[in-house]
C-alpha cells in the first residue's frame, strides 16, 4: 500500500485511525525507479516521502469536540509519513493533498515548479485510517492531509527539520563534494536500512556512481526536490505559507 504510519528505526508506536494535528519535519527524496501498476508496464516513478510530526488528535467529549495532546510512551512525539509520486498532475496523490493542505488552488505559475522545501515546519491536519496489510494484519495510513483551523503556520518542531536531495547527495560520487552534499550524507546515515537501499537503487544515484567524475545523464537527473514540475501522465495511484 505504501501509505503507511512508519518510523525510522522500528520502534515508533502505530497511532490510531482518527484526526490528527500534525507538522511536517523531513522530506526525502528517494529518486527514481521503474515500477509497474496493477501488473501493467514499467514505467518510471519518482519517490518522495513526507514526514510529520504528529502531536494532538480530535476527541469528542458530550458531543463537543477538541484536541488532545498525545505522545508516544517514552515521551516522543509520534511520526507519520506518506509516500507519493513527484508529480503535480492534478490526478497525482501529492497535488490532491497539497491542494488540500493549502486550502487552496494552485496558480498555473506555481504548478511550474513547486519548492517542495517550503513544507518543512508548516502545519496541518491529518486523517489516518485502518487497513489490513497482506499478512493480514492491521496497519494504519496517511489517507488525507488538511488545512488546519486557523490555517497553515510555520512552527518549531521537537524533532530536527532536515530534507534530503538526491541530487545534492550525488554530487558525493561525481566529484563535487561540498559542505552540502556532505549535510546529506549525515541524513543519509540516520535512515533506516530500507530507505538507503531504495536511494542506492535509484537510476540517479546508479548514474552518478557509473559517470564517477562526470554527472549523470538527463535521462537519470530528478531536478531534485526543488523541482516538482507538472507530470503529463496521471498517477494510478498568500495567506497559504507555501
Amino acid at each position: 500500500m505504501g501509505l503507511t504510519i512508519s518510523s525510522s528505526g522500528g520502534d515508533y508506536e502505530n497511532l490510531e485511525p482518527g484526526r490528527y494535528q500534525a507538522t511536517c519535519y523531513k522530506l526525502i527524496d528517494a529518486g527514481t525507479r521503474e515500477e509497474s501498476y496493477q501488473e501493467g508496464p514499467l514505467r518510471k516513478r519518482h519517490i518522495v516521502y513526507i514526514y510529520w510530526e504528529v502531536t494532538a488528535k480530535q476527541e469528542v467529549d458530550d458531543g463537543e469536540e477538541h484536541w488532545e495532546p498525545i505522545t508516544m510512551d517514552d515521551g516522543r512525539p509520534f511520526s507519520a509519513s506518506k509516500k507519493y509520486t513527484a508529480s503535480l498532475n492534478e490526478n497525482a496523490a501529492l497535488f490532491k493533498d497539497l491542494k488540500s493542505w493549502r486550502g487552496k488552488p494552485f496558480t498555473a505559475d506555481q504548478l511550474k515548479a513547486f519548492d517542495i522545501d517550503n513544507l518543512l515546519g508548516k502545519t496541518c491536519e491529518l486523517e489516518v485510517i485502518g487497513y489490513q496489510k497482506q499478512d493480514g494484519s492491521d496497519g494504519t495510513a496517511v489517507e488525507g492531509v488538511y488545512k488546519p483551523d486557523g490555517g497553515v503556520k510555520s512552527i518549531e518542531t521537537e524533532n530536527d527539520q532536515v530534507a534530503f536531495d538526491l541530487d545534492i547527495y550525488s554530487k558525493e560520487f561525481i566529484g563535487e563534494s561540498c559542505k552540502e552534499s556532505k549535510a546529506m550524507c549525515d541524513i543519509f546515515e540516520e535512515m533506516p536500512g530500507w530507505m538507503k537501499e531504495m536511494i542506492e537503487e535509484s537510476l540517479e544515484l546508479k548514474a552518478a556512481k557509473e559517470k564517477g567524475g562526470s554527472k549523470p545523464t538527463p535521462a537519470a537527473e530528478s531536478g531534485g526536490l526543488a523541482d516538482l514540475a507538472k507530470d503529463d501522465e496521471p498517477e494510478e495511484e498568500e495567506d497559504v505559507p507555501f
